[in-house]
């Protein structure tokens, strides 16, 4: 899957993967509540961090941010990372999900951009400064 979209609402799940591929509808989610991912729990729909989902067994990542580790270098930079996984989650609950697909990162996961009601997720956790733009390597923003 290099590009496409999956919109995920209450009550349906469609994944236009591109152009020239053919539709798909996936499932019917009526019942999806995005929850934090237990350790050790991936591959089913859950938050991983402020970035990373997985949606049925596909790893996402948020594409153009970068948000704290949950397994930070400091406690700064955990605690913060705890409330961006809180947020995204919330976010991500509010319904009218749309997921574009952008290529793979160099670790497998999907990059994407979502959006809900309250716009695009990335965009949100910027302005909440629960993320840094991706890309912006130094010293982390988090630890001091």
């Amino acid at each position: 899957m290099q590009k496409g979209v999956i919109y995920i609402c209450v009550l349906a799940v469609l994944l236009v993967v591109a152009v020239i591929r053919p539709v798909l509808a996936i499932a019917d989610d009526s019942n999806v509540l995005w929850q934090e991912c237990h350790p050790y729990e991936r591959r089913i729909t859950c938050v991983v961090d402020g970035d990373t989902l997985w949606y049925q067994g596909t790893k996402i990542r948020l594409l153009d941010i970068d948000a704290p580790e949950v397994e930070g270098r400091c406690v700064d930079e955990r605690q913060l990372a705890q409330d961006a996984t809180v947020e995204f989650t919330r976010l991500l609950n509010t319904c009218l999900v749309r997921i574009a697909f952008d290529g793979q990162d160099q670790y497998g996961r999907h990059l994407a951009q979502i959006w809900v009601r309250e716009g695009e997720i990335g965009t949100a956790m910027l302005a909440a400064g629960l993320a840094e733009p991706f890309g912006q390597r130094g010293p982390s923003p988090w630890c001091g």
